[in-house]
């Protein structure tokens, strides 16, 4: 049983049919149903029920599957392992990050980068913090940028910096010519925020809790990004917590506008994480350090 066989059937798994899997693989739909039959004949058991309009695995197709990935990823790994210890340099990276730091921050990282490093691949992909851990944990990517808490003992990690979420308004705003509010102004205006899930509303509410009664707050709007709640606070819909960094071309432009509230200093780190692993790519420690030094070097990071 070759390695192309035990993806074959991951694909099929993933895919949800036969013809899907085969396109992902350039391959012909008869040459994967083959390969399928194989697997299910090297094993004695059905891997598929054939009795449902979709691909559905059995118990056996379950235990296969968690193995098969197992597998796959094993291989992969080693050949990256082995090439990187000849000098190949043809190493893919797959960085996964929060919102923030993957929309303001790392692109600008990662374009620095890749001039020093041309020959690394670096792949990557945004999504909410804990999105981003579980990708982790799935071992979908390498290296993980987040914010708030990173809870699981087995994943490496270290701060790379400090970031402040601070309130921001329209400049036509009645806040926007005040040296400061008090608390319990933000009760009697609109309060712009993320989705329940966002590691950055969560923080933001811990902190204003512990000031005011949040479900004292007359109006609020949920919306999905932070992109989204700039723009709303822009147009005048109301006010809005975002990461500093999020909003460092606005602020400088003069499009929004930075409030101070008395006694609400809200600040979070900043994290790089990693799973432990015995031959972990050198790539990973390599843009890690990287990213930290960036930081501090082009003050993109405020104390």
């Amino acid at each position: 049983m070759n390695i192309q066989t035990f993806q074959l059937f991951c694909y099929v798994k993933e895919e949800g049919s036969i013809s899907a899997a085969a396109k992902k693989a350039y391959l012909s739909q008869p040459a994967v149903t083959k390969k399928i039959r194989q697997l299910e004949e090297h094993y004695s058991t059905l891997l598929f029920d054939r009795e449902h309009s979709s691909i559905v695995l059995t118990p056996a197709g379950e235990r296969l599957y968690y193995h098969a990935k197992n597998i796959v990823k094993e291989y992969e790994q080693s050949v990256e392992n082995i090439e990187e210890l000849r000098g190949i340099h043809t190493q893919t990276l797959k960085i996964g990050s929060s919102y923030t730091l993957g929309e303001y921050i790392l692109p600008e990282i990662i374009s620095a980068f890749q001039q020093d490093y041309p020959a690394l691949q670096i792949q990557l992909s945004i999504s909410n913090t804990p999105a981003v851990l579980a990708d982790l944990e799935e071992e979908n990517i390498d290296l993980a940028f987040v914010e708030g808490n990173v809870q699981n003992p087995q994943l490496n990690k270290k701060v790379i910096a400090s970031d402040h979420i601070v309130l921001i308004v329209s400049p036509k705003h009645p806040w926007a010519k005040k040296k400061h509010i008090v608390p319990r102004d933000l009760l009697s205006e609109r309060m712009v925020k993320r989705e329940r899930t966002s590691a950055s509303r969560q923080i933001v509410e811990d902190h204003l809790s512990e000031k005011i009664d949040l479900s004292q707050i007359e109006s609020t709007l949920e919306l999905s990004t932070t992109q989204a709640i700039k723009s709303a606070v822009q147009s005048g819909l109301g006010y809005g917590y975002v990461s500093r960094l999020a909003v460092r071309q606005e602020l400088q432009a003069g499009l929004l506008c930075e409030v101070d509230v008395s006694g609400v200093h809200i600040q979070r780190p900043l994290w790089v994480t990693s799973r432990v692993q015995r031959f972990a790519k050198e790539s990973i420690a390599q843009f890690s350090d990287y990213v930290q030094h960036y930081l501090q070097e082009h003050s993109i990071i405020y104390s």
